[in-house]
C-alpha cells in the first residue's frame, strides 16, 4: 500500500466512521490476515510503528 505523506497523523485522528479513505485502508488490511505492506515516507515509520503497536499489531521497519 501506499499511503499520501501525512497518513499516519490522519490514521491517527480520523474518524473512520466518516473518513472513506480509512474505510478503504481498513478493509485492504482486514482482508491480508498474514501479512500487509505498507510503504512510507521513512519520516513517517516511527509514527506508524507507535500507532500499530499500541494497538497490538505486529511491526516489522525494514
Amino acid at each position: 500500500m501506499l499511503p499520501d505523506i501525512g497518513s499516519v497523523q490522519r490514521w491517527a485522528t480520523a474518524d473512520s466512521a466518516t473518513d472513506e479513505v480509512l474505510r478503504i485502508w481498513y478493509v485492504a488490511v482486514t482482508r491480508a490476515p498474514h501479512l500487509a505492506a505498507i510503504a512510507l515516507p521513512k519520516e513517517e515509520t516511527g509514527a506508524l510503528a507507535q500507532l500499530l503497536t499500541r494497538r497490538r499489531v505486529p511491526v516489522r521497519i525494514t
